[in-house]
């Protein structure tokens, strides 16, 4: 059945390409992982203008190589494909947990299915990709495996330690079976889970920053943009949508506290699904976490129902037939066909019918704003808004500083953060608006910025449009540049010359 779920979904990610791009940070990682393939390391920013001096903590520099390798085997398009797949191999390997964990293939089909939708919108090309599959390594590693296994936790600790900050995760883990162990007077267990959690603790330190890591991790949690930015929000819970349906689902199965699931399982579920619920950035993980839980619960409710014995008789039909060596053969070499098609031009010109394979989300890549820009200002000092700073370094590093981007607490100090609030989301300190103004103005001139570049759906275009001594220089259905008039006057006479 994981084959079978892979190709579904892997096709689903293709065919939904666009959207694995439509995260902002994507360009920085790209950016950053070819500045390290050429440079090394950077110890600090080396493309804004206002972080200075301050310490970058790249917490996901082996993904932007990764990433950047295959930008540069194939560009965007390769790109796109490659977060199809992670996608499909998350959910395949959702699927294959589900049915370990329930012995059902029709109940873990179902929850499959769900955890797949949800996990949908972060099919993004972000290191949560490889978050995805680490907690699920670590989930496998932990119920799966005996002790022995163990040995591999810090083995993939060190490797989550430098894809993503969320290797906090593991630890969480680690903890919910520790629990599991001591309720279940498996104390033997419970020390080998003790030990298992040191050595990941050693492990987390072998990355390039040693034990900053957990200060930038700090950093990132505490971020001065939580209250600003959608995905630290709490999930809105939207009638019909899947994360509405795996919460009703949730509450449907109402399996806590059946004895034959085990605790670590139910523990997780409540765990991730309350953090999901918290912060919208939390509920793919939620998704993933809850999966063992709701199978096994969804076989047992299934199990129990009046049509419970034809339902067990073909779920034993159909794992029979899928275990089959020569239909499982089949499918693993119709998997890797798929993945190999969809990296080919000419496969993905032929899905793209005549029009490009994907494009840059208008919304926030700016081309023909900062085309102008360059075109006319090309030494101007701008703000943009958040949302183009990735792009921005993706296209324009090397002669165009950022204020601000995506990297965010990580690379640049609090205040200018604090200060970007100010400038950009128009959220200023003052108690009036005559303070605010003349805080925003006040910024203006400490950093020297000579023009904006700002989203037209953002409300720093109204407040730029209704501000003396800032003139629109250009403007289309997404971006509108403006300039310090008196930088506008100069260049409209320069011109007319």
């Amino acid at each position: 059945m994981p084959y079978i779920v892979f190709i579904a979904f892997f096709c689903l990610g293709v065919g939904l390409r666009q959207g694995a791009l439509m995260d902002p940070d994507t360009g920085w990682h790209i950016a950053a992982g070819d500045y390290i393939r050429a440079h090394g390391l950077p110890a600090s920013d080396p493309w804004s203008y206002t972080a200075g001096d301050a310490p970058w903590y790249n917490l996901s520099w082996l993904f932007d190589v990764v990433l950047s390798l295959v930008h540069g085997f194939g560009g965007l398009d390769a790109v796109v494909v490659a977060a199809a797949l992670f996608y499909a191999l998350a959910v395949a390997f959702v699927c294959w947990i589900a049915q370990k964990s329930s012995g059902s293939l029709i109940a873990s089909l179902a929850v499959t299915a769900l955890a797949g939708f949800v996990l949908l919108p972060g099919m993004l090309a972000r290191p949560q990709l490889f978050t995805f599959l680490l907690i699920l390594g670590f989930y496998w590693v932990l119920r799966f495996g005996g002790a022995r296994m163990l040995l591999a936790l810090p083995v993939l600790t060190a490797l989550w330690a430098n894809v993503h900050g969320g290797f906090l995760a593991g630890f969480v883990m680690l903890g919910m079976f520790f629990l599991e162990a001591l309720v279940g007077g498996e104390r033997k267990r419970a020390l080998y889970l003790v030990a298992a959690g040191a050595a990941c603790l050693l492990a987390l330190l072998l990355n390039p920053y040693g034990w900053h890591i957990l200060e930038a991790a700090s950093l990132t949690m505490n971020s001065a943009l939580k209250d600003v930015l959608l995905e630290w929000r709490p999930t809105e819970l939207t009638a019909g949508s899947p994360v509405w349906l795996l919460v009703i689902v949730f509450a449907g199965v109402s399996a806590l506290f059946e004895k034959s699931i085990p605790l670590a399982d139910k523990l997780l579920a409540c765990f991730w699904l309350a953090a999901g619920l918290m912060s919208a950035r939390m509920m793919q993980i939620a998704a993933l976490m809850s999966a063992p839980y709701l199978a096994q619960a969804l076989a047992l409710r299934l199990g129990q129902s009046p049509v419970g014995g034809a339902i067990e008789a073909r779920d034993r039909d159909y794992a029979a037939d899928l275990s089959k060596a020569a239909v499982r053969g089949v499918l693993a070499c119709a998997s890797v066909i798929f993945v190999a098609a969809a990296f080919a031009p000419p496969v993905q010109k032929a899905l793209a019918g005549g029009e490009a394979f994907v494009e840059t989300p208008a919304s926030h890549a700016p081309e023909s704003a900062l085309a102008y820009a360059d075109g006319h200002f090309p030494e101007a000092r701008l703000f943009a808004n958040y949302g183009f700073g990735g792009y921005i370094l993706y296209c324009c590093r090397d002669v165009r500083p950022v204020f601000v981007d995506g990297r965010a607490d990580t690379a640049y100090p609090r205040k200018v953060l604090e200060d970007a609030i100010v400038l950009g989301f128009m959220d200023g300190r003052g108690e009036t608006d005559e303070q605010r103004a003349a805080e925003w103005k006040a910024l203006t001139e400490t950093y020297g910025i000579d023009g904006f570049l700002a989203s037209t759906r953002s409300a720093l275009l109204g407040h730029l449009m209704a501000t003396p001594g800032w003139a629109k220089v250009y403007e289309d259905d997404d971006a509108a540049l403006f300039m310090r008039a008196e930088l506008a006057r100069a260049k409209t006479k320069h011109m007319a010359k």
